[in-house]
C-alpha cells in the first residue's frame, strides 16, 4: 500500500539535485546532471510503509535485511527533505526525498504513519 505519490516540477527536482550534490560532491552532481538531461517525464516518488520508489526504482528500508531506524523532516534552503534512516548489516543508510511545495502537511502524516507502522515491526 502506498502512503503517498508525489510528482515534481523540473525546477523543484533541480533544487533537490543541487542540494544532494552539495552533500555528495561535484563529480556526483555532474554525473547526475548528465543523466537527468535525458529524462522526458517529471520525476515521481512513491512512498510505502517499507520502501520508496524514485522514478520506478525501489529502495527498501524495512525487510529481512534492512531495519527502519528513524524519519525526520528538515528544511534545506528553499526545499524540505524527508530523511529516512535504516540499518543494513552494520551500516546506517539513508533515503532523502524532497517534499513538493504544498505537501508539507502530507509529509508529516507520512512521517507519523511510518513511525507507527515500523514501531510495531522493530
Amino acid at each position: 500500500m502506498h502512503l503517498t505519490c508525489w510528482n515534481y516540477t523540473k525546477e523543484g527536482w533541480r533544487h533537490f539535485q543541487y542540494w544532494k550534490s552539495r552533500k555528495k560532491g561535484l563529480l556526483y552532481f555532474v554525473f547526475h546532471r548528465l543523466c537527468t538531461l535525458r529524462e522526458k517525464q517529471a520525476p515521481e516518488v512513491r512512498i510505502a510503509v517499507d520502501r520508496v520508489w524514485v522514478n520506478g526504482e525501489p529502495e527498501s528500508f524495512q525487510n529481512r535485511s534492512c531495519r527502519f531506524r528513524e524519519i525526520h523532516i528538515r528544511e534545506a534552503g528553499c526545499i524540505h527533505i524527508l530523511e529516512i534512516s535504516y540499518e543494513q548489516g552494520n551500516r546506517v543508510r539513508g533515503i532523502n526525498v524532497p517534499i513538493p511545495k504544498g505537501k508539507l502537511r502530507e509529509a508529516f502524516e507520512v512521517q507519523e504513519r511510518l513511525i507507527l507502522d515500523n514501531e510495531s515491526v522493530g
